[in-house]
């Protein structure tokens, strides 16, 4: 399964259990996922939800409130399944879960946003946002086709969208807005909010997943610096190297110049033409000398050889 569909799932494994937060839960899952049907003056609301195992955790939240039949109709072409309450149900539910304004049997209109009488402890809140985390969540970790970390809610409409970002700063969560078509997207990007984000909603293994992921993309990324670092510092010697070797070459050219070289410099000049491919340190060593009196004398061939001319 992909990153996304694994942090989907593992919300069945902390579903609510108390009254109250499973109201809010099933709120945030009928308002992105909901519709009601209208026919003959009877009323149903029905959601789709894209897999029938979750289908069926959305039946059994709704039987834990209402002693309800409530339907459960695969749909073979999407591949998904609806959930369809009864009419007498239907209508509680949609006041229940602060959907639509009514009581029970004329309704004055939708309620729009987020319910606010519904989220006042901060575990409804929690329980909401697991809510839209299960219908309306898209995750992204770096693999093969995606570079970086990515964790969005796709929202209808503009006004609940706000409402959201809103109910999200309340529990500490920063999320950026930007639009998708019709669509509103709350995003995060940082890997450490999402990871706080999976942390807060209760979702262990997938938070122990995108630590794990964190963990190898930075060792990998540690040992690259490090490969970088190490072939940069390589590519200075060779060149460092290549320069000095162009100047003794020059000075053996030139008449009496390396011959009137002091011996210190002859001995240096003849270690690195024998060894053009070690470090300042490692020529250092082979000479006996300091890595400061290797580099005054490396330079005083280089300034000597600027001064004569070849033959």
């Amino acid at each position: 399964m992909s990153f996304k569909e694994d942090v989907r799932q593992e919300i069945l494994s902390v579903l609510p259990q108390e009254r109250c937060c499973t109201q809010a839960f099933l709120s945030a899952v009928a308002h992105t996922r909901g519709s009601i049907d209208i026919s003959r003056g009877r009323l149903n609301l029905s959601i789709f939800l894209e897999d029938s195992e979750r289908a069926m955790a959305v039946v059994g939240l709704f039987k834990s409130l209402y002693p309800a039949d409530i339907e459960l109709i695969p749909d073979r072409k999407k591949g998904g399944a609806t959930v369809r309450l009864p009419s007498g149900f239907s209508a509680q539910a949609l006041i229940d879960l602060e959907l639509m304004r009514g009581d029970g049997r004329d309704f004055s209109g939708f309620i729009e946003g987020v319910p606010q009488d519904l989220l006042v402890k901060e575990c409804c809140k929690l329980s909401y946002v697991k809510g839209l985390v299960f219908t309306s969540c898209n995750a992204y970790v770096p693999d093969g086709s995606k570079n970086g970390y990515h964790f969005e809610l796709q929202l209808e409409d503009e006004l609940f969208a706000e409402d959201v970002k809103e109910l999200l700063s309340d529990l500490r969560v920063n999320t950026k807005m930007s639009e998708r078509g019709e669509q509103r997207l709350l995003y995060v990007k940082d890997k450490d909010e999402i990871l706080d984000i999976l942390i807060m909603l209760g979702l262990s293994d997938s938070a122990l997943k995108l630590k794990g992921i964190i963990d190898d993309r930075e060792s990998a990324n540690d040992i690259n610096r490090a490969i970088i670092c190490e072939t940069a510092n390589f590519d200075k010697t060779i060149t460092a190297s290549a320069k000095q070797i162009l100047a003794i070459s020059k000075l053996r050219s030139a008449a009496g110049a390396f011959e009137g070289l002091s011996d210190a410099l002859r001995q240096t000049a003849d270690a690195r033409l024998e060894y053009p491919e070690a470090t300042l340190s490692e020529l250092a060593d082979i000479l006996s000398v300091s890595k400061s009196c290797l580099n005054h004398r490396l330079r005083k061939l280089v300034e000597l050889s600027d001064g004569v001319s070849e033959e």
